[in-house]
């Protein structure tokens, strides 16, 4: 398409005719995937695939790929290069979550923290309580025991444990 004017007339016929060449394969084999499909929808390639069609019709001249000009230069995705980041991917979601995990339980242990604290003393209660209410987090009394969090072993020697 570079090799065509803004009205789309080809400047060059070789072009034009790497262009029809390219352009019928796609064609034909969108065709052929829409009338394999279950559904009947129309399918259209993916850049992969009609980039892999242009390499198969391109002509070679020394080795190279008529038609990309430096493209040739670029390494080609791979689907190892896929399969490596989808790993990389799942690794890295592997450590955040157990990072946030890791987070999640020191800020309930805070939480915890403050509650102790706060036994006794109506006025941090009342701070607290406001202060997750704001949060949009659920008032806990810190006299009354949640059986879903995770309790301290030994809680006369909460900060022990901590």
């Amino acid at each position: 398409m570079t090799h065509a004017t803004s009205d789309g007339v080809f400047v060059d016929p070789a072009s034009e005719k790497l262009f029809q060449a390219v352009a019928g394969r796609i064609e034909e084999r969108e065709t052929q995937l829409t009338q394999e499909s279950s559904d009947g929808l129309p399918v259209t390639l993916s850049t992969e695939e009609a980039d892999r069609i242009f390499e198969e019709v391109a002509p070679r001249k020394n080795g190279r790929i008529v038609g990309i000009g430096s493209v040739n230069e670029v390494a080609r995705v791979t689907s190892s290069y896929t399969s490596r980041r989808d790993e990389e991917t799942a690794q890295m979601k592997a450590h955040m979550k157990a990072r946030m995990d890791s987070q999640q339980i020191r800020l309930d242990s805070l939480e915890d923290l403050l509650d102790v604290m706060a036994v006794g003393n109506p006025a941090m209660q009342r701070m607290l309580s406001e202060r997750r209410a704001a949060l949009g987090l659920p008032v806990r009394d810190p006299q009354v025991s949640d059986p879903t969090r995770q309790q301290p072993s030994n809680p006369t020697n909460y900060f022990e444990d901590m």
